[in-house]
Order: structure tokens, then sequence, then C-alpha cells
């Protein structure tokens, strides 16, 4: 139990998705069976490209779309059937979905009105939510008179008026600009874990998905690739796709060859390999993240010579853009900001050997000894 922002407890709520599949009438499958626990008060974040079927799998969740096959449960209630007001869920919305011709204390307190909750308890209600967002300035403005970011905030005020079991987020920041991005980022994570609500939340940025979530799901195709704490998902990607999703700049991938405890990259250099599987002249995956690309200054068999080709100073740390011989797409290396480098130069970077990751080149999924069922709360995946 929590107490509630009215000041009387409310239980919060698990989610149950078990097997969840969706197929449209034209025989497309959305979403091919999903599973997925998620507690009390847990703040769960869905990440992929588009068409990956987050969207989907959210409306599915807030009664939108129909539950092709499969259970949905909520608080341990079977709830497949029910309409979306009888599920005790609010969703916010890209797009606000604001009524133009109300006011802002109107628009947070139409859910209420429906209800049949007194005016005054109401009214009440609408200033105890503004005062906690910031909009006790602003109730009598309609929306055409907010900004970006108010009209956000009005559409959470909305939400957490009702005091609901779950939030549902459906990329609510996205035509937001980059600085209020990060501060209604903030103010949506504050919000969830002083309310204690379980919420989930849907976006194609990994930057926003790091940092809000209590743990991520990224999914590919319909599937879920990966379930974990954001740092788990970093340091142990189950797969090429969630490696190369998951990191801002995005890991680089080299194509090796391993023979028995040794890899051979581009340009002969070697290095050891980190797996415990014996091979004889395999194609591998090398996947490296930018900073774990060191610079030395002189070169041996342990370093990969490359040519600068871009310089993107961002003051604590800089992003060099280089060109390994025999490498098609170019690497990132992440450097210390008073690290002089210029376009033209040549780099000597030196993978950690430490910090690698290893990945079957067909399948994609990870073949090194930091696999991810020995990781901590390591979950389940289709790729296991």
């Amino acid at each position: 139990m929590t107490e509630s922002l009215h000041g009387q407890d409310t239980a919060m709520a698990t989610l149950s998705l078990n097997a969840l599949r969706k197929t449209y009438p034209n025989g497309f499958t959305a979403l091919h069976g999903i599973d997925l626990s998620i507690d009390d008060g847990e703040l769960i974040v869905v990440v992929g490209p588009s068409g990956c079927g987050k969207s989907t799998l959210l409306r599915m969740l807030a009664g939108l779309e129909s539950i092709s096959d499969g259970e949905l449960a909520i608080d341990g209630r079977r709830v497949n059937d029910l309409e979306p007001a009888e599920r005790d869920i609010a969703m916010v919305f890209q797009n606000y979905a604001l009524y133009p011709h109300m006011s802002v204390a109107d628009n947070m307190g139409y859910a209420l009105k429906n209800r049949g909750v007194p005016k005054a308890e109401r009214r009440r209600k609408v200033e105890e939510t503004a005062r906690l967002i910031g909009l006790e300035d602003l109730l009598e403005r309609r929306p055409r008179q907010l900004s970006g970011g108010q009209r956000q905030r009005v559409a959470m005020g909305r939400a957490i008026v009702r005091e609901p079991k779950v939030f549902l987020f459906d990329e609510p920041l996205s035509n937001l600009d980059a600085k209020l991005r990060v501060q209604m980022r903030i103010e949506i994570r504050r919000l969830q874990k002083r309310l204690g609500v379980t919420a989930v939340y849907v976006t194609h940025d990994q930057v926003e998905a790091m940092t809000l979530a209590d743990r991520l799901v990224v999914m590919n195709g319909g599937h879920i690739e990966q379930v974990g704490t954001p740092m788990h998902l970093y340091e142990c990607p189950a797969s090429h796709f969630v490696a190369g999703f998951i990191g801002s700049p995005a890991m680089n991938f080299l194509d090796a060859r391993q023979t028995h405890g040794t890899l051979t990259l581009p340009c002969d250099t070697r290095i050891a390999a980190p797996s415990a599987r014996d091979a004889i002249d395999t194609p591998v995956c090398l996947g490296i993240r930018p900073e774990h690309l060191l610079p030395v200054d002189e070169p041996d068999d342990t370093t990969l010579t490359t040519r600068v080709e871009l310089v993107e100073p961002l003051g604590a740390d800089t992003l060099a853009h280089v060109r390994l011989e025999g490498q098609d797409e170019p690497l990132v290396a992440r450097l210390d900001g008073v690290h002089a480098v210029a376009e033209g130069d040549t780099l000597y970077l030196r993978p950690d050997a430490d910090r690698l990751h290893l990945f079957d080149h067909e399948t994609g999924r990870r073949l090194d000894d930091k696999d991810i069922h020995s990781c901590p709360s390591s979950p389940s995946s289709h790729l296991a």
C-alpha cells in the first residue's frame, strides 16, 4: 500500500502478460506471444524501432486494441474483455488529447465529472494535483494559451487526478524540444516515484529509456529481445540487436575470426577472445563500445591503426569517427575531452580486453563468457 495524492491508502498494481498475441484481419501478426510480469510501483520502459510493436502492446494494455490470444491480468484479474474505462488505467498520449474548448481545470477534472464526483471534491483534487505539477496558476487557461510543456503537464495531471492503478505513457515527450524533454523526463520520474504508481512508458528514444526505467523491455519485430535493468542491458546485451540499440553512441561492430582463444580482427590485429567456447577459424561479430577503444601512443599487434575522419568535441569528452582499413563502417571512439585529435590524424586504438562482446555471426546471439543468464537480474528472452 502507498499513500495517494489525496491522502487515502491505495493499492498499487501488478500486470501479468501471458503469451499475448495480436494478429490483424489481413493476417499480419504484430505481436508474437509477449510474456512479461510487472511489479507494484515499477516503471517499465518499452523501447524499440518503429514498427516493432511497442505502441500496439501499450494500446492492448489500455483496451484500445483487442487481444488476439493470450491473457492480460491486472492484480491477478483477467481484463482481456474489459472496456478501457473498466481497467482503472490512465493513458498519457503523444499529442496530449486535450479538449480545446475547456479550461485546464475542466480538462483535468473531466473524468471525475463523468464519474459523478461532487463539484467541490473535484475542484479540491484538481487543485492538489495542479500544485503537485506546477499548474496552480494556469487552471483557468485554455490549451491554446499554453506551451507544449505546459500542455504535457495538463495531460499528466488529468491522469494523476484519477488515481489509477496503472499509468500508460505513449511517447509523451516526442513533440517537445530537447531541453524541455530532459526537464519533463526528470519530472515524470520524480512524480512516478512520489506517487508509487505502476507505469508502462513507450518510447523510441533509448536515452530516454535508459534514464527513466526501473527495467527496460527491448522489442524487435513483435518479439521481446531482452528485459532487464538499463545497466544490465548495457553491460550484458543478449543479442547483436540489443547491443546496437542500447547505448549512445552505438556499439561498434567488427567482423572477426576466432581460433581457439584468439580473435583476429581486420589488419591482422589479434586479441584474446572473450569466450569459453573453443572454435577453429570461426567467423564471429565483435562488439566494442566507443569508450572501450583506448588511445595509445605506439602501435603493436593488439592495436587498431585508424585514420580520423570526423571529430565531435563535446566538452567533457570527444567523439572520434575513425576509419579502419578493411572495415566497411567507420568506428567511433569516445576520448577524454583533453585528448587532442584532428581530422586526418592517425589514431592507435587498443580494444579493452575486459569489456568486449562477442556475437554469433549468423544468429546474432551472445557468445562470450558474460552470458545474460549469469548476470544479476537476468530475465528470459526469446533468444534464450
